[in-house]
């Protein structure tokens, strides 16, 4: 590089020229932007000045429009009211009059129009024709319509026949007459005419009909300073298109088309309440010269300002060359590169540069790479209190990526209860994979500001940051939580359960909101319906107290010893619905109840000398259980099957001890059946237990009644003496129990009625001598 500024005269000269030459061209590039700038709105003066003429016009013309809109509204009113008058449909109907008083309703009806006449001065005269009489009334005169034509009302440009056809007997709907000569010698005057077809909007056959006139200079007068301001003319159309009347110079024109010699400047506006089109046509050189002055001006300020800038340019880039080639030299001497690297100043200054931001960026990458991990570092003792807030500033809240524009803060525990459906093979990879995807979707979600930080396998912390105002900020966080909660479980498959702590404010509180937040957690434990849990609800729903009276443990202690074991179901059922259904309790409270009905297993157990091992193999297995737990309705459920196991345990060994028993008295009423002394009290005192145990007992375990066992004992060993043929029913009887040959005959047909042949054999004994 050494060579660069050591070239010869004539290779650093050349080098110059191309830099100074770049320079040159790129502040006339520059200089040419405003120019071409100027260049077109030097084109679009006259445009701008069009449109400005034409927007005062469009003014002015909207001021008229709504004068003249306004005096039609009187003439509409009053039409609206001759029309509705409840007198005028009996005239419409009536024929010429023939008496006094038909001409009186024709006289007051005159009076009602002289009314209307006197409210308004826009209108010149009015009069109503009436079609079925021919009669035309005014406010000042009833008549024929000949009469009206030819001696008050006629019409220059038409015959009586014409008037009758086109204005009296025609069909019209707010239609008008474009301004014409009407009247009669010196009382002729330019007027326009308003019709109206009676009744109102009768199409078919009209009865008569309403004429207003309007005199003409009753609109030009409204019009004439807006023409006198802009020397132009205004035409007005009506409805259906027609030029109803014009003021201004050019009025007894009945065109505004712009002609070869002299252009006109067009603007029209529609009246939506009439219908009507103003039209204003406005002579070109009324403004042109003005435009024209305007444009010279322009063109010898852009000349002027052209050469002008061309040689600023060139002072601009002799100036800005000086330092370009100090900076080169300056690169030069800190940084040497090798012959043959640089074209240019620009390229070198280039290569300079994307060499330096390399390096800033490797920088800035290598310590972005640690950025998420300092943030979860200080979010976590952020979260136990570690943190002074004093020494929270921006620049270091900034360099994290932390920004908490609320006073509000709550803390969210997600935990994964469930990932089975996202992971499979139960790695730390993926466990942090879930765990990194849940931050990163409850931070997504809106309208709160949250930061993720993972705590432990299964559970992801949320700093929630909320707005003002925080009274009734439980509901949006709920609505906040179910989104995370549908978006984790239907996308990645994974059931959770969120705890929410209350709301507190500033930073400081987080650790109180973190240890609320746990606590809600564990409460899911009594909720397995619901997975969105907040402190504050489980602090109002929770008693100090749980339901478990001495009365029901003895109970329960009783119907375990006796093997009951759907009492004891019922019981442990009846505990779960006073505790957890009625009312509700915390999980401390919970754990310590459930506990409390391991306890009383374990008494169980110790009482009745029975090893826990027996039943249930390891040790210890269900406090660990309880300890950890799952929902109330697995512990719930757990609590049930350990008691269930002893019941059947118990009852089981019950049952081993019970068929000795039973073979015992068996064989004692076997041993002992023709003893006539043998009873149900007698066996009892032999066994020592009571007399209603031992018929319970027996009747339980064998089956049938202790008297019918012994009776068919009895019966069987008669059967047996029956085959010999030298035993009488006597002797028979008293060698198997009876006293008497009567009771026995009595029990023998009781069990033996089915059996005649046995029967028949008893008969014959019995009357053998």
């Amino acid at each position: 590089m050494r060579r660069l500024t050591s070239v010869s005269a004539s290779g650093e000269r050349s080098h110059r020229v191309s830099v100074f030459v770049t320079l040159l061209m790129s502040y006339l590039v520059v200089l040419l932007i405003p120019v071409i700038v100027f260049g077109g709105l030097y084109s679009r003066i006259e445009k701008v000045m069009i449109e400005n003429a034409n927007n005062a016009n469009m003014a002015l013309i909207e001021q008229a429009k709504q004068v003249v809109d306004g005096r039609l509204d009187e003439m509409h009113l009053i039409s609206r009211n001759i029309t509705s008058h409840p007198k005028l449909d009996v005239l419409l109907k009536a024929s010429t009059p023939q008496n006094g008083a038909e001409n009186y309703s024709y006289y007051s009806f005159i009076q009602e129009m002289q009314r209307y006449r006197n409210s308004s001065s826009f209108i010149t005269d009015f009069y109503v024709y009436l079609r079925e009489s021919d009669i035309v009334l005014s406010p000042t005169l009833k008549t024929t319509s000949s009469i009206l034509f030819s001696d008050i009302y006629g019409y220059t440009n038409l015959n009586y026949n014409q008037y009758q056809s086109d204005i009296l007997h025609g069909i019209h709907l707010n239609r008008y007459m474009p301004v014409t000569e009407v009247g009669k010698g010196l009382n002729q005057k330019r007027m326009l005419t308003y019709m109206q077809t009676l009744p109102f909007g009768e199409k078919r056959n009209p009865k008569g009909a309403l004429i207003m006139l309007i005199e003409e200079k009753q609109i030009a007068g409204l019009l004439q300073e807006i023409v006198k301001s802009n020397h132009g003319t205004i035409y007005i159309k009506d409805a259906s298109g027609q030029v109803i009347l014009s003021a201004g110079e050019s009025a007894e024109s009945s065109t505004w088309r712009t002609e070869r010699d002299h252009p006109m400047l067009t603007v029209s506006t529609i009246s939506a309440r009439s219908g009507w089109e103003y039209i204003s046509v406005v002579p070109e050189h009324v403004f042109m010269e003005k435009v024209n002055m305007v444009k010279r001006m322009a063109a010898g300020v852009l000349a002027i300002c052209l050469a002008a800038g061309i040689a600023a340019c060139a002072y601009m880039t002799y100036r800005a060359y000086h330092p370009l080639r100090d900076i080169i030299r300056f690169i030069i001497q800190a940084h040497p590169a090798r012959d043959g690297e640089v074209r240019n100043e620009y390229e070198f200054i280039k290569s300079t540069m994307v060499d330096s931001f390399g390096k800033q960026t490797m920088m800035k990458e290598q310590l972005s790479r640690q950025t998420p991990v300092i943030r979860s570092n200080f979010l976590q003792r952020l979260l136990k209190g570690s943190v002074d807030e004093s020494d929270m500033s921006d620049h270091a809240m900034a360099f994290m990526g932390l920004t908490f524009p609320y006073p509000g803060f709550a803390v969210a525990l997600i935990e994964l209860r469930d990932a089975s459906g996202f992971i499979h093979n139960e790695r730390e990879s993926e466990w942090a994979l879930i765990r990194f995807v849940t931050g990163k979707v409850a931070e997504e979600i809106h309208p709160y500001t949250a930061y993720a930080v993972e705590m432990e396998k299964n559970l992801v912390a949320l700093i929630v940051n909320v707005p003002e105002p925080l009274e009734n900020i439980e509901v949006g966080m709920h609505d906040w939580a179910e989104q995370v909660k549908q978006v984790i479980e239907q996308r990645f498959r994974t059931v959770t359960t969120i705890g929410i702590s209350g709301i507190h404010i500033g930073p400081g509180g987080l650790s109180s909101g973190y240890s609320e937040s746990q606590k809600a957690l564990e409460y899911s434990i009594f909720t397995a319906c619901q997975p969105i849990l907040f402190y504050r609800e489980m602090q109002q729903q929770t008693e100090a107290y749980y339901d478990f009276p001495i009365e029901t443990e003895v109970k329960l202690i009783n119907a375990v010893k006796s093997g009951e074991f759907d009492k004891v179901q019922d019981l442990i059922q009846c505990l779960y619905h006073n505790n957890f259904v009625r009312k509700s309790i915390s999980p401390e409270l919970g754990r310590l109840m459930f506990s409390n009905l391991l306890s009383t297993m374990f008494k169980l157990l110790n009482a009745l000398n029975l090893k826990f091992e027996d039943i249930f193999g390891t040790a210890g297995s269900s406090i660990e259980h309880i300890t950890v737990g799952g929902t109330v309705e697995e512990l719930y459920e757990e609590v049930k099957w350990r008691f269930g196991q002893v019941c059947h345990y118990v009852r089981n060994q019950r049952g081993d001890s019970s068929s000795l028993l039973l073979e015992k008295i068996q064989r004692y009423i076997t041993d002992h059946h023709d003893d006539t002394m043998i009873s149900l009290a007698s066996i009892a005192e032999q066994f020592n237990i009571t007399p209603p145990y031992l018929s319970a007992f027996f009747k339980k375990n064998s089956g049938t009644n202790l008297t019918d066992y012994l009776a068919k004992i009895r019966i069987e060993h008669a059967k047996e003496m029956m085959r010999d043929a030298r035993n009488t029913i006597s002797h028979i009887a008293r060698s198997v129990g009876y006293t008497s040959d009567v009771g026995f005959i009595r029990v023998f047909k009781k069990y033996e009625a089915s059996r005649r042949a046995n029967i028949r054999k008893l008969c014959i004994l019995y009357h053998r001598p």
